[in-house]
């Protein structure tokens, strides 16, 4: 065996360890469709990247000591919203699209996480530990207001606005387990959507608000679901026996992204609304 040979398999054997062990996590669509953000840990380090839904065009949009996750895109696509702990905790920070200038939003002692625009772009929903445990706070940009709007006690995240701004979907852990709530934003009237015994979480709304994607594991590992926006009719879009999970719908509403580690590390995937023509995104 030639040293050169000998080099290459080595080098291949690197690249192959950290592809199985790499974690790319939470993508969002931009909202005219044309990119995909997305966090990963490729770099040695958790950040943000973007990519085309086609696979192309990969970019790295930050670059900081700590760890950069749960990016979020605005409204009318100028800023991405995403979490960091590249202070002594996590913060919710505002990164400017076509500048990549950085801008933190909040400063609580307390962990801040999960940030989601309001379909208006002028709130941002996040949840915060500044009170001992985890309840879902609204950002107002006007003012820089922070309102607290859940009061359980148990832990809630991943606030996911309706397209009419009028209700969240949320994760709690206000029963037994975590569950998929409804709140209503004015009232804080509250209904449970899903409530199995596995896990559900990581809800998000429809564009149309018709339907809520969700992942559980009521079937023994993560798998994605759909289910209608009053919890009706859950079904599973996504069977394989490794973890799907993270997903998100592409602005018209026809394709959805995923994470998934079906092929070692996870890695994005992208498959239709109804479930089909499950495929990886390549380029990722």
């Amino acid at each position: 065996m030639s040293r050169a040979f000998l080099a290459l398999l080595l080098v291949s054997k690197a690249v192959s360890a950290q592809e199985a062990t790499r974690f790319d996590s939470y993508p969002h669509w931009s909202p005219d469709g044309e990119w995909i953000v997305f966090a990963s840990d490729r770099s040695g380090d958790t950040e943000l990247y973007l990519i085309r839904p086609d696979g192309s065009d990969l970019q790295r949009i930050t670059d900081s000591p700590g760890v950069d996750s749960h990016p979020a895109w605005s409204p009318d696509g100028t800023s991405i919203a995403f979490d960091s702990h590249r202070t002594e905790d996590r913060e919710i920070y505002v990164l400017d699209v076509a500048t990549r200038e950085v801008r933190r939003i909040t400063t609580s002692p307390g962990w801040d996480g999960t940030p989601f625009w309001g379909p208006a772009g002028d709130r941002l929903y996040f949840y915060s530990e500044r009170d001992g445990n985890a309840e879902i706070y609204r950002w107002t940009a006007h003012d820089g207001a922070e309102t607290r709007l859940t009061h359980t006690g148990g832990n809630e995240y991943y606030a996911s606005p309706a397209p009419d701004g009028a209700r969240l979907v949320l994760e709690s852990e206000a029963g037994d387990d975590r569950d998929i709530h409804l709140l209503d934003v004015a009232t804080g009237e509250r209904s449970v959507l899903a409530a199995d015994p596995g896990r559900d979480h990581l809800p998000a709304w429809s564009p149309d608000g018709g339907r809520i994607i969700f992942s559980t594991r009521r079937d023994g590992n993560d798998e994605v679901y759909l289910m209608g926006a009053d919890g009706s009719t859950p079904r599973n879009l996504t069977r394989d026996p490794r973890a799907d999970v993270m997903a998100k719908w592409s602005p018209d509403g026809t394709e959805i992204v995923f994470v998934s580690n079906r092929t070692g590390g996870f890695r994005l995937y992208l498959m239709t609304a109804s479930g089909s023509d499950v495929r990886p995104l390549e380029g990722s």
